[in-house]
C-alpha cells in the first residue's frame, strides 16, 4: 500500500469491505481524511462511479467533501472527509435501542439528505444505518449520507425524463432494509429510498425487524424468506408499539407510483409535529442525542467511515 497519496500520508486501515479498503490519511497540517482504495480489476468496480456521485453532491449539507480522486500503482483511490461513527455504531453503543426523540431527529436529517439527492436526479439504492454517519470530530449531532457505489440517476438531468419501470432486476442493496418492490425485481425509484428509511426508523425504535435472524441454506433462499416476511406482516403489526406516524409513513411510501415525486415536506412535517407533541426541543446540543449521553461521547471509535457500503448483505 502506498505510504502517501497526493499531499496526505497514509497511516492505518480504518475500514473496508468486499470491494476495497479505507485508510486514515494525515495532511501536512495534521488534518485527517479517509482514503478509499479499490484494486484495479475488481469484479464490480464502483469507486470512479461513486466519485462522480460525490461531485454531483459537493457543497450540499450532509455529504462529505472529496479532496482527490486518482490512480496510483494498481489502485483507484479517493480522498474524502473523515467521518464516523455510523448510526449502526451509535446504535450498538446505545444498547441497540434509540429513544423516540433521537429517532425523530435522525428521521428529519435522513429525509433531508435523500431529498437533496433526489433533487439532483439521484437515488441512493442502499439506505441502511451503516451508510449514515455522524461527524466524530464535532458534536455528533449532524448526520451525513455516504457510500454511493450503488446510486444511479432516476431521471435525465436536462429533460427530466424518468427512467422506465423494468422488472426482472436483481436485488440491489441490503436485504434487511430493501423495499418490497426491490425484492420483487422492480427497478428502483425515489419511493424505494423512502421505504428503506421507514424500515431503518422502525429498526432503531424497536431494536430490530421481524425478518432478522431467519435461517436458510443459501443467501438466495434467505432473501426470499425476508421478502415473504415483509409481504406477509401488516404495517400495523410491523409498527406495533411505535407512534402511529411510523405506520402512516410506511403506508404512504408503499402507495407511491413508480415515477411519483414523494412529498418529503409532508413526511418531515408529520415527524416534526410528533416531536413537538411530545414536548421535545432540539437546542442543537450534543446532549439531545442518545449517543452523547453514554460514556465515551460522539467520537468514540469514530473514523471508520461506515465501511465501504457497496451493497451489504445483512439479513
Amino acid at each position: 500500500m502506498q505510504s502517501s497519496i497526493s499531499k496526505y500520508r497514509i497511516t492505518k486501515r480504518v475500514g473496508g469491505g468486499s470491494f476495497g479498503d479505507i485508510y486514515l490519511g494525515v495532511g501536512a497540517n495534521g488534518e485527517k481524511v479517509a482514503v478509499k482504495f479499490e484494486k484495479h480489476g475488481a469484479r464490480c468496480p464502483q469507486l470512479r462511479h461513486e466519485y462522480k456521485v460525490y461531485r454531483e453532491l459537493q457543497n450540499a449539507p450532509g455529504f462529505a467533501k472529496v479532496h482527490y480522486f486518482g490512480t496510483q500503482d494498481s489502485y483507484n483511490l479517493m480522498v474524502m472527509d473523515l467521518l464516523g461513527p455510523s448510526l449502526e455504531d451509535q446504535f450498538n453503543k446505545c444498547g441497540r435501542r434509540f429513544s423516540l426523540k433521537t429517532v425523530l431527529m435522525i428521521a428529519d436529517q435522513m429525509l433531508e439528505r435523500v431529498e437533496i439527492m433526489h433533487s439532483r436526479h439521484l437515488i441512493h439504492r442502499d439506505i441502511k444505518p451503516a451508510n449514515f454517519v455522524t461527524d466524530g470530530r464535532g458534536a455528533g449531532n449532524f448526520v451525513y449520507c455516504i457510500d454511493f457505489g450503488l446510486s444511479k440517476r432516476y431521471r435525465h438531468p436536462r429533460t427530466l425524463q424518468h427512467i422506465p419501470q423494468r422488472e426482472g432486476r436483481s436485488l440491489t442493496g441490503t436485504p434487511r432494509y430493501a423495499s418490497i418492490n426491490n425484492h420483487l425485481g422492480v427497478e428502483q425509484s425515489r419511493r424505494d429510498d423512502l421505504e428503506s428509511i421507514g424500515y431503518v426508523l422502525v429498526y432503531f425504535l424497536k431494536g430490530g425487524l421481524p425478518w432478522q435472524g431467519l435461517k436458510a441454506k443459501s443467501a438466495t433462499t434467505k432473501y426470499k424468506l425476508i421478502m415473504e416476511k415483509k409481504q406477509s406482516i401488516t404495517i400495523p403489526a410491523l409498527c406495533q408499539g411505535c407512534p402511529s406516524q411510523f405506520a402512516e409513513y410506511l403506508a404512504y411510501c408503499r402507495s407511491l407510483k413508480f415515477d411519483a415525486k414523494p412529498n418529503i415536506a409532508y413526511l418531515r412535517g408529520m415527524f416534526r409535529d410528533l416531536f413537538r407533541s411530545h414536548g421535545y426541543t432540539n437546542n442543537n446540543s450534543p446532549l439531545d442525542w442518545d449517543w452523547n449521553r453514554v460514556e465515551g461521547g460522539s467520537g468514540s471509535g469514530g473514523g471508520a467511515q461506515g465501511g465501504m457500503g457497496y451493497g451489504g448483505v445483512e439479513g
